[in-house]
């Protein structure tokens, strides 16, 4: 039950009112009847053999674990536990129902999320199917129920089988993923998340089960199942007009009276409110929809703004519905509602010496350069992809990255509400891809009637989150089918029909009925309106001049900028490491596993047929492996990786935001933030939650303000400042310090006044010639960017001349670390825990390349890490749940360095 204050009374029409006042005390019991069938239920095979209790929201995964199946990320578990995904299994239970529920009008058994193919059965009456995890299914079972004890029966048939058995109806490329993925086939077939089928960062767990809640619903007039809001910047009234669109669900053939109250709390203590008048005759499906529009003074309310840019204020918009047919019955829906604007712009531009168009966000008039990162589920099994505290641990640690765009990638799932509600708390835009991904798709009735009803839930479901920035019909689809990945190019003319049919005939008309004032991209990577001109597949989808690009590349230099293409806007790019030797013992307690050639590294590799050959030729530019008998050789593996994956993703990002100056460039989105098991993978984010070198490195490479120093061929040093802040840079002192690797005394230093407007990029000549003579082996460079006050304005940045295996006079440093005396308490919201806060300083003998401080995940962790040390002392902080001493501390900590 619910309460909800009465407010105003009832007007005939639209009214609009502004108050300043507090609402009045009085209220009203909500009289919907909202049964919640979570909880207990009872799970069973085919064959009865396995028996027990499971818990919805759950997966059969979920709830085998502790009985039936060992721990599925533990050594090959994941192949060796696929019989379950083969099962047919059967979710039941009973529960009560009461004569108040019956006489209700309406009686509807809801579920939000069944994962994927079930036919239903209530007090053994069918009463529908489903085969769409995206999808809330809603039946009307007034008739199928009984006064008392009623049972309820989901039987779910294998994804497996299905995908296969669609697949011999009609074959759709491709037929299946590499062998090497040890995944399932034809995972294209149905609306399930295609990555439970295995990528190449992930295993297959192909689950069944009733992943989100079901509830039992009764009412007499209706109930609001969805609120969109479309918000427009009047500059010239100084208010901001709300277009208000609000669906009802009621009995059809019935008529429908009563009225719809919004409400907006602002700033002052102050509520702008309308009411409007219903009386509609229901028919179809039973769905009402309702518009109106509420002004609000701008001066009421802030600007919501991304993560770096200001505060993200957020306004509660009540929407209820008051019928006024049925005595004391409401129902009322909160949404959250920022106000800003957002446009995608793509106008043309000449650069290079040909012609192209922009592809850059404006957010509140303001082109920001978008800094980020690609999502993928959280979890495999989407019930533990959905927990609020991995959710919150893993965004948290993108907004300390500076990050404020964040791309949902096309094979896993449409997030819970709570995930967009902390990216609207947190400014993190959201770049939301459908879910489809790497493959051609069905298009017969059945399966296009299915998508259209997903697409338009989802929209109107997320429509509202002010964090929400645009809608992408398909990952790299367009670029595959021109690209002949999957062996099309013989009937391209029937596969590029089909893909029209699919992303722009049903799912764009969709989008844009519920969501007109966002942009709907075809694909990605695309070239915008330029693939939209060329018939929606471009000669080129990875031209450039347009669009979005996704950047893979392991064969050359990834440590040199010369590597890289220009682009626009870079939505994916990436380069994998292992994760630590911790994470991996997560996974496996035979130690003749931590090998590169062991049966268990070889079955986590998922990336070509073997990644690690990759790895390998990158770190083998830059480092100097130990031999492999050395029994320090997996681990050192381990570590360099690390390296050579934070060193990459720098180096590319840097070139991505140095090119604003002369490419436009205005976005940068790596692939990938999080991990789904303990493998080797693009993630910067482990899967025990542990970061990466690379994440420490991003929150750098990332900052709003960076000196990003260039090697040109010609051995000279450019240098790039670069402001993402609202404010000019003037009069700052750029320090150039030369070192020798003997001394961690500079040889020599430069300084220069140099300024940069707002939101822009300077590029400075540094003056600097590399010699090349020898000397070069011997040297390098430190950058730095201080203000006025001698305060740095940008984190330090290097330029290695030469290869780090090649310099001369490096010798391995001594190094400690020591716990100060003062601590400091703050309360974690991701951990719901108090975190200590302790000053930590490091000492070194010597220049330190990449120096890695390492202590059990259980004990804590660092602010950074990772670093080249050049000075005798630094400063750091370490972050632990538990109040560790001097000694403890000693005793776990380790350091290592190159």
């Amino acid at each position: 039950m619910h309460l909800i204050a009465k407010v105003l009374p009832i007007f005939i029409g639209l009214v609009i009112a502004t108050t300043h006042s507090a609402q009045p005390s009085n209220s009203y019991i909500l009289s919907l009847n909202s049964d919640n069938l979570d909880g207990n239920w009872i799970l069973e095979n085919s064959n009865k053999t396995i028996n027990l209790l499971a818990i919805v929201p759950g997966g059969v995964y979920s709830d085998l674990k502790n009985d039936t199946i060992p721990d599925i990320f533990m050594y090959d578990n994941d192949v060796q536990t696929r019989w379950v995904a083969k099962e047919t299994w059967t979710y039941q239970r009973t529960f009560l129902v009461t004569k108040d529920i019956l006489e209700k009008n309406t009686v509807n058994l809801v579920f939000n999320g069944v994962d994927t193919i079930a036919n239903i059965t209530l007090n053994d009456r069918v009463i529908g199917s489903t085969d769409n995890m995206f999808i809330k299914y809603t039946f009307n079972v007034k008739e199928y129920l009984q006064e008392g004890e009623n049972s309820i029966k989901i039987v779910f048939t294998s994804p497996i089988s299905e995908a296969a058995r669609l697949s011999q109806e009609e074959m759709i490329p491709p037929e299946c993923v590499p062998s090497y993925y040890n995944g399932e086939c034809h995972a294209n077939q149905i609306r399930k998340m295609q990555a439970s089928f295995s990528w190449d960062w992930g295993p297959a767990f192909p689950s069944v089960g009733l992943w989100k809640s079901v509830n039992l619903e009764s009412y007499n007039s209706a109930i609001i199942t969805d609120v969109t809001t479309e918000l427009f910047e009047d500059i010239e009234n100084v208010q901001w007009r709300i277009h208000i669109k609000v669906f009802l669900r009621s009995a059809p053939s019935t008529k429908l009276k009563g009225n719809l109250i919004g409400i907006l709390n602002t700033d002052y203590n102050s509520t702008t409110s309308v009411i409007k008048l219903i009386d509609e005759d229901v028919t179809g499906n039973g769905e009402i929809e309702a518009v109106f529009d509420m002004n609000v003074n701008a001066n009421d309310v802030s600007r919501w703004w991304p993560n770096g840019y200001g505060e993200q204020k957020l306004y509660n918009l009540r929407i209820t519905f008051e019928s006024t047919t049925v005595p004391d019955e409401y129902f009322y829906k909160d949404i959250k509602v920022g106000f800003r604007t957002i446009e995608l712009i793509q106008t043309p531009l000449m650069t290079g010496g040909a012609e192209g168009l922009s592809f850059y966000f404006k957010v509140n008039n303001l082109p920001i350069f978008m800094k980020g990162t690609n999502w993928i589920p959280a979890h495999l099994l989407p019930e533990l992809g959905y927990s609020q505290e991995k959710v919150d641990t893993l965004l948290e640690a993108a907004k300390s990255a500076h990050m404020n765009m964040m791309r949902v990638w096309g094979g896993g799932v449409y997030e819970s509400d709570y995930f967009y509600e902390r990216c609207d708390e947190l400014g993190i835009l959201i770049w939301q891809d459908f879910m489809f991904a790497c493959s051609m798709y069905p298009v017969n009735p059945k399966f296009l009637s299915s998508v259209s009803e997903e697409v338009k839930q989802v929209v109107r479901r997320l429509q509202h989150h002010p964090s929400l920035a645009l809608w992408a019909g398909n990952n790299e689809n367009e670029i595959a089918l021109r690209g002949n990945w999957y062996g099309t190019a013989s009937n391209f003319e029937h596969y590029k029909s089909e893909y029209i049919k699919l992303y722009v005939d049903l799912i764009r008309p969709v989008v844009l009925e519920n969501d007109p004032s966002r942009v709907y991209l075809v694909s990605s990577p695309s070239n915008g309106l330029r693939s939209e001109s060329e018939g929606f597949i471009a000669q080129n989808p990875a031209d450039p001049h347009y669009g979005d690009t996704h950047y893979y590349n392991y064969i050359q230099d990834l440590w040199s900028m010369d590597t890289y293409p220009k682009t626009r806007f870079s939505s994916e790019y990436g380069f994998q490491a292992l994760p630590s030797v911790d994470t991996l013992k997560n996974a496996t307690d035979k130690p003749d596993d931590l090998r590169l050639n062991s049966s268990f590294m070889v079955h986590r590799q998922h990336s070509l047929s073997n990644g690690y050959i990759s790895i390998l030729s990158q770190i083998s530019r830059h480092l100097t492996l130990p031999a492999t008998s050395d029994p320090d050789y997996f681990s050192t593996f381990v570590f360099y990786s690390q390296i050579t994956q934070a060193m990459a993703i720098k180096t590319e990002t840097e070139f991505y935001r140095q090119s604003r100056y002369d490419w436009d460039t205005m976005g940068a989105l790596y692939w990938q933030l999080n991990d789904v098991w303990q493998a080797p993978s693009w993630s910067s984010i482990e899967f025990t939650g542990r970061w990466k070198m690379l994440h420490y490195y991003a929150k750098e490479f990332f900052s709003p303000i960076l000196v990003s120093p260039r090697l040109q061929l010609t051995h000279e040093i450019d240098v790039f400042l670069i402001n993402d802040n609202i404010t000019n840079i003037v009069n700052a002192t750029l320090i150039i310090d030369t070192f020798k690797w003997s001394s961690l005394e500079p040889i020599s230093s430069e300084s220069k006044l140099v300024s940069v407007k707002e939101l822009s990029v300077g590029k400075i000549p540094s003056g600097i010639e590399i010699p090349t003579n020898g000397t070069q082996m011997e040297i390098f460079y430190r950058f730095s960017l201080k203000d006025g006050n001698s305060e740095h304005m940008s984190p330090y940045n290097h330029i290695f001349p030469v290869s780090i295996k090649n310099i001369v006079g490096y010798k391995r440093p001594h190094i400690e670390i020591h716990l100060g005396d003062k601590r400091e308490k703050y309360y974690d919201r991701a951990r719901g825990v108090d975190i200590i806060q302790i000053d930590a300083r490091m000492v070194t003998d010597g220049i330190s390349l990449f120096t890695w401080i390492e202590v059990p995940l259980a004990f804590g962790w660092f602010s950074e890490n990772g670093f080249i040390l050049t000075e005798a002392t630094k400063s750091i902080t370490f972050y632990t749940e538990k109040p560790l001493n001097k000694t403890a501390f000693a005793e776990v900590v380790k350091i290592f360095t190159v």
